[in-house]
């Protein structure tokens, strides 16, 4: 298959998830006979180490009406104030998939001046209502002339995992450029494809993301638009993200050393034959974790779920999991509340419902937040299980 990154033959398909849902719609039950599948497989460059899908669904069908919200997240809400307080010093900051203003929020409260763009009409709602100013439309050449013409241009454009969700990156970047001064800079928050690798994340592949970066396919991205990348930060959100920061060609800022040991330990570690092992990993896990299931339904444990993001739709859909096995799903976003989750259908409920309706053992789906759960949660003697792979945890 051809790399849309580098232009290619030489992506091969690694691993295959069979037809999924939409992870992030959340249907009622009146639309469980129209939901949309397509065929979840998953590609590597052995030339650039992009990771793509071999489906693309258009980003109008994915964004337009939308059910993640970032807010409710207390552990983003932390990671974006401190994002925030670094760009005090910035001018004009342009926030791409802004959401409901998780970023523009705190850099208001700094007194820096930012505008967020966020396509789906009921996200961006939120944030204006909020009086966090947002432009509701993709991020395109029409949208940075408006911004242009009304504002200026940014010294600071910045997307936080979002550029793994956009189906042209070439024309994202050329639209970027558009936007910045000559001396500003482009930050991407996004998610590591080494990180899935090395911890068998294959929960993280959905078709809201296209594309899976890795230091070394970004750097050639970025050259072929006349761009460098300067640096390069592991951070913690989603699993494990990098944190990227680009340039026009002839900005003064040198390669960071960490970036340039980060490109030598892809050389060594993103592989197809690694990419094989994760597959027979993720094989193993789905394949372990229903079997735990099943083990708890025999033994007469009640098992729900905390939390609804995208990777249920992937672990539930790939492993066959439907309300058999897991009852419900506690989430804190009122947009997801009183749906289900995509596919296997697993009701979705506020926080209250497990109040009156206990489970012996919840689900962790968003792990990486245990610590949060286990205090929204303290006090009611639940047992807790990670998913992929299944372990319990105290």
């Amino acid at each position: 298959m051809k790399c849309l990154l580098c232009s290619n033959a030489t992506a091969v398909e690694f691993l295959n998830l069979g037809n999924q849902p939409l992870a992030n719609k959340y249907p009622t039950e009146d639309q469980f006979a129209t939901e949309d599948f397509f065929p979840l497989a998953i590609y590597f460059c052995t030339t650039c180490k992009n990771v793509q899908l071999g489906h693309i669904v258009s980003r109008e069908r994915m964004f337009v009406d939308y059910y993640y919200l970032s807010s409710v997240n207390p552990g983003l809400v932390r990671h974006f104030e401190e994002f925030a307080a670094q760009m005090k010093n910035a001018r004009f900051v342009v926030d791409i998939g802004s959401n409901d203003g998780i970023l523009l929020k705190p850099l208001k409260e700094l007194g820096v001046k930012a505008l967020g763009v966020e396509p789906s009409v009921n996200v961006s709602k939120i944030a204006n209502d909020a009086g966090l100013e947002t432009i509701t439309a993709f991020f395109d050449a029409p949208t940075v002339a408006k911004i242009v013409a009304e504002h200026g241009k940014s010294d600071l454009v910045v997307t936080s995992s979002v550029f793994t969700h956009v189906e042209d990156p070439h024309q994202v970047i050329e639209d970027v450029k558009d936007l910045m001064t000559d001396d500003g800079t482009f930050i991407i928050e996004v998610e590591h494809i080494g990180a899935f690798v090395a911890n068998t994340q294959f929960e993280r592949f959905y078709f809201d993301r296209p594309y899976y970066y890795s230091a070394t396919s970004l750097r050639d991205l970025f050259a072929l638009h006349d761009m460098y990348v300067a640096d390069v930060e592991h951070i913690t959100p989603h699993g494990g993200s990098i944190r990227v920061t680009a340039h026009k060609n002839g900005y003064a800022a040198p390669k960071t050393e960490r970036f340039l040991t980060l490109l030598k330990e892809e050389e060594k570690t993103l592989t197809l034959s690694a990419m094989k092992k994760f597959k027979d990993r993720s094989e193993a896990y789905v394949r372990a974790f229903r079997e735990t299931l099943e083990k708890y339904k025999k033994d007469g444990v009640k098992v729900a779920g905390y939390s609804a993001p995208a990777r249920v739709s992937t672990i539930c859909n790939y492993g066959n999991i439907g309300p058999d096995l897991i009852e419900f799903l506690v989430d804190d976003s009122p947009l997801k509340q009183h749906r289900h989750s995509p596919g296997t259908h697993i009701p979705i409920v506020p926080k209250e419902h497990h109040e009156t309706h206990r489970a012996d053992l919840l689900v962790v789906f968003a792990y990486e937040y245990l610590d949060d759960i286990r205090k929204k949660t303290e006090g009611r003697g639940y047992r807790y299980l990670i998913p992929i792979p299944p372990r319990e945890v105290v």
